[in-house]
């Protein structure tokens, strides 16, 4: 789909972090926008920014993890706008934390919400694509789901769900005129990594550096346009470390400890269980006090 303008994008987690950033490189390329994310006053701020640029946006308070929530949105999309061309699914949740501490609850969130609410959307937007023989859908996956990071099991099992889904699809409707690509970015200025290092002061393995928001979306840009399977997005040479790990998944597990990757997943974790305890500790406290 080489020719943007005047098509329309539904934009999910386009709120913040990355989102707002995909949100200004679609409107610069003269998509009108649907935007999705929880917080209706931040999407309201996003949306006045993007109408600046001289497109068409609405914006559309959504849980992603609410199956209705997610056909409520393809409604008003088709409602305002018509025809969806794109649809980018960038929602995604993370919580980093040693597997057998997570809750159920939690789990099935970030499995909900990373992979399953794409899945769906997708499964709404597809038959008027199909039809019209012509749209693109756009995954947000990471690396993680080249490469399953320390202390991450679910993110990255959903962040590999994407790469399998992008895949199938592609093969699925093959000559069809819809099209999917999946974006991976590594760690990123934006989103789930600024607000980790905020948290706990840690930063990204020198030797994996850290993208720019403004390289994710213009990477999104590029899936569309050419179509692309797969766009990685990370400054430095990250793709002879993911050729190693799968012709040699046991280097390639020595090289991600080598490089210190492992280790600052594992301190992360590490600190958000102190944190944890002390929480309960304090929320204890408290209901001590007031008996």
């Amino acid at each position: 789909m080489k020719n943007l303008k005047g098509r329309t994008a539904i934009l999910t987690g386009a709120s913040k972090g990355i989102g707002v950033y995909v949100a200004r490189a679609l409107a610069k390329q003269g998509m009108n926008l649907v935007l999705a994310a929880r917080s209706a006053s931040a999407l309201e701020e996003v949306r006045k920014a993007v109408e600046r640029l001289g497109v068409r946006a609405i914006a559309v308070p959504t849980d992603v993890g609410d199956r209705s929530a997610l056909e409520s949105l393809v409604e008003r999309s088709r409602s305002e706008f018509g025809a969806i061309d794109v649809l980018v699914n960038n929602a995604g949740i993370e919580l980093i934390l040693a597997y057998h501490k997570l809750t159920p609850e939690e789990i099935e969130q970030i499995v909900n919400v990373n992979l399953v609410a794409p899945m769906h959307l997708t499964w709404l937007v597809l038959p008027g694509m199909l039809e019209r023989g012509q749209g693109h859908i756009i995954n947000m996956s990471s690396l993680a789901g080249k490469a399953g990071p320390a202390c991450n099991e679910a993110y990255g099992a959903t962040k590999a769900g994407l790469i399998g889904f992008t895949q199938s699809l592609r093969a699925t409707y093959h000559d069809s005129g819809v099209s999917a690509s999946v974006v991976c970015p590594g760690f990123v200025e934006e989103g789930m990594y600024a607000k980790t290092k905020e948290e706990f002061g840690l930063e990204a393995p020198r030797r994996l550096g850290v993208s720019k928001p403004e390289a994710v979306a213009s990477g999104v840009i590029r899936a569309i346009k050419k179509d692309l399977p797969e766009v990685i997005v990370n400054p430095g040479p990250i793709r002879p470390l993911l050729m190693i790990n799968a012709v040699s998944p046991s280097l390639g597990e020595w090289i991600v400890e080598r490089i210190g990757a492992a280790a600052v997943f594992r301190k992360v974790a590490e600190l958000r269980a102190d944190q944890r305890v002390k929480a309960e500790q304090d929320a204890g406290d408290t209901g001590t006090a007031q008996s």
